[in-house]
């Protein structure tokens, strides 16, 4: 029984992001074949399913390489642009992924066990849930295994899940701009992804 005044603790199952048109939102918890079918049958919408089928292939082959990614860094969802806009392919992507904290962790160190490290960053409040948000150039590094082999730049949240410290969510944004990473089209498309972490919201109902 909850008493007057008190606020029932409750750990949200889920979450929602508004998205802009021509986004879509992919669960990484399906077999790879079956993401990398669903974001390809999504970008050749408009088009017949055996149209153009080598462009579909290499299509098919970077989308894999993408969600191969995305999975082995523990990510949740992905979400990525499918439609051009003004007639120009978006090249920008987030995962949404989670880590589990042994103890109080704050938020810059979530982002540091998390693999993006950061000399320094800014507190967000996500819906509530106060983190961290890092912004950050990354070179390309054919060692890493890195799917453009230009330099990207990237934008990190990390926030816990309400009442329950242990668990965290790390959003992680990257794009490599119209070709470099601080140019204005990096720059639209970094305001763009803040604009929609804005409309995050936990799912408790």
């Amino acid at each position: 029984m909850v008493r007057a005044g008190e606020a029932l603790a409750t750990v949200p199952h889920g979450y929602t992001i508004l998205l802009p048109p021509g986004w879509i939102r992919v669960s990484l918890s399906q077999p790879l074949d079956k993401a990398v079918e669903d974001i390809t049958d999504r970008m050749f919408a408009r088009l017949q399913r055996d149209a153009f089928p080598a462009e579909r292939r290499k299509i098919e082959e970077t989308v894999r390489e993408i969600v191969r990614k995305a999975k082995a860094d523990n990510g949740i969802d992905l979400y990525l642009p499918v439609e051009e806009l003004h007639g120009v392919t978006v090249a920008a992507s987030f995962i949404v992924g989670g880590l589990f904290m042994q103890g109080e962790v704050d938020a810059l160190a979530a982002l540091t066990l998390s693999g993006q490290l950061a000399a320094d960053g800014s507190l967000a409040d996500i819906d509530g849930s106060v983190g961290a948000r890092v912004e950050r150039i990354q070179a390309a590094d054919a060692a890493r295994g890195e799917i453009v082999d230009v330099a990207t730049r990237h934008v990190d949240y990390a926030f816990p899940i309400p009442n329950d410290d242990r668990r965290w969510l790390t959003v992680t944004f990257s794009t490599p701009g119209g070709g470099v990473p601080d140019d204005q089209v990096a720059d639209a498309l970094v305001e763009l992804f803040d604009a929609m972490m804005s409309t995050f919201a936990w799912k408790i109902q």
